[in-house]
């Protein structure tokens, strides 16, 4: 069987992210809908606004759904990343996700010093 990849997807880059408000990546503001896929694969970018080291964590939390329409997202995300940027340049990370119907991204700074610019895209796996 052939694996199947959709299209190259590109997320909401959200701006000025910093340690007051979670801030989303999403398409149309649904989120992520895997109803009719396998996988998703998700390469976000992160970058300090700010000049120097950043000394904020980058929290990047993912929140599911059982209907992507309604707009109803878990409380709790059940993944999350904390990353510290080594310097103030582009970073790139990949994860994969499965086994929910729909998903968000979420970013915050993890505190006051560094604010951030997150975005990136995603593929579909559908077989």
């Amino acid at each position: 069987m052939a694996v199947l990849w959709g299209s190259d997807t590109a997320l909401t880059t959200q701006t000025a992210i910093d340690g007051t408000t979670e801030e989303f990546m999403h398409t149309s503001g649904e989120g992520i809908s895997m109803a009719t896929s396998l996988l998703c694969h998700v390469q976000l970018e992160m970058d300090a606004e700010g000049g120097g080291n950043p000394v904020d964590r980058v929290l990047i939390r993912l929140y599911a759904t059982l209907d992507t329409t309604s707009k109803v997202f878990d409380d709790i995300p059940f993944m999350g990343f904390d990353i510290l940027p080594p310097s103030n340049v582009l970073l790139r990370i990949s994860f994969t996700v499965a086994d929910v119907f729909g998903f968000r991204i979420g970013a915050l700074s993890e505190g006051s010093t560094d604010t951030y610019a997150v975005g990136g895209d995603f593929r579909l796996r559908t077989t």
